[in-house]
């Protein structure tokens, strides 16, 4: 059992940094809309909302 809750949290602790990245990255394209086509805008969104859920559902990993 401690042995998974290990795994569990090096994986929460992997996952978290790049994910951080994308999050952060997505926002700051995101910053200046009037240079995004609609598709590329409505893809941000995407990506942002998915990595926010992505984000909670490694937090609710204990």
């Amino acid at each position: 059992m401690a042995d998974s809750r290990t795994a569990m949290s090096k994986l929460r602790h992997d996952l978290s940094n790049p994910l951080a990245a994308i999050l952060a990255e997505t926002q700051l394209l995101l910053l200046s809309p009037e240079k995004l086509d609609a598709e590329a805008l409505a893809g941000l969104k995407q990506i942002e909302d998915l990595a926010r859920k992505m984000r909670q559902l490694l937090q609710d990993i204990e």
